[in-house]
């Protein structure tokens, strides 16, 4: 039982490591949310009627952290796949470069180059990339805006396909090749 707990804990500070900015902005919502209601005045216009207009003006409140939950799901997703990877080929940067243009993808990169002990490695190549701490947007704002609007940019930003690893990490011993 204790080791089923420990393979759990270990999981859920995978997750919270891979989408780490995008727990962090569910956060601040959440807390801005909690604060709003706090004011003065806002319960008893909550109590009173035009139900329709109320959900409405509430409505950000509720999307929003659950938007950034679900980019925070598929960033999980992808440290997956990102961690096999690295353990099977190794450091390349080809296998990173697909998930280098946003800066959660970097994170969930991050979060398993650390768990794989070559985070240096990740962070040297995002440094020689150009990309620093405050890159928060995606290149794809900036680059072509117009992807926004497209069916397949929401897809693989909220629901990316549930990635299941190769590899089992709690058998393995984590020492990757250094190519």
């Amino acid at each position: 039982m204790l080791d089923c707990t420990c393979k759990m804990d270990k999981k859920i500070i995978s997750y919270l490591k891979a989408g780490r900015l995008l727990h962090l902005v569910t956060l601040t919502e959440v807390l801005i949310f909690c604060f709003i209601l706090s004011l003065p005045g806002v319960k008893s216009w909550l109590a009173g009627g035009h139900s329709f207009l109320k959900i409405l003006a509430l409505s950000p409140a509720i999307t929003l952290p659950l938007i950034s939950q679900l980019d925070a799901r598929s960033r999980y997703q992808n440290y997956k796949l990102i961690k096999d990877n690295l353990y099977i080929y190794g450091f390349q940067k080809r296998l990173l470069k697909p998930f280098i243009k946003s800066r959660c993808q970097r994170d969930a990169i991050k979060a398993a180059a650390d768990e794989l002990e070559i985070l240096h490695l990740c962070t040297e190549y995002f440094k020689d990339s150009g990309y620093r701490w405050y890159h928060l947007l995606p290149d794809v704002v900036f680059d072509k805006p117009s992807v926004l609007r497209t069916r397949n940019f929401w897809a693989t930003t909220l629901f990316e396909k549930k990635y299941h690893p190769k590899i089992n990490f709690e058998k393995v011993n984590l020492t990757i090749s250094f190519n």
